[in-house]
């Protein structure tokens, strides 16, 4: 897994993308403080190993089942 910290709109926290070996990158917005990115990194974790890149639905509903 890939870490990447860029300056990304304040609406967007972190992001994760799916590589082609099977490998994730997950995007940290560099301007949140070093808890803010703490906490996005371990909600991206979750996305992963919820297996949700292999999830046939949206990702808006995918954000609704996690925040329950």
């Amino acid at each position: 897994m890939q870490v990447l910290f860029l300056q990304l709109p304040n609406t967007i926290k972190e992001f994760v993308t799916a590589n082609p070996d099977m490998s994730y990158t997950v995007v940290l917005n560099a301007n949140l403080s070093y808890e803010a990115r703490l906490e996005a990194y371990i909600h991206a974790l979750h996305h992963i190993q919820d297996g949700d890149f292999d999830k046939a639905c949206s990702a808006d509903l995918i954000e609704v089942f996690a925040h329950q």
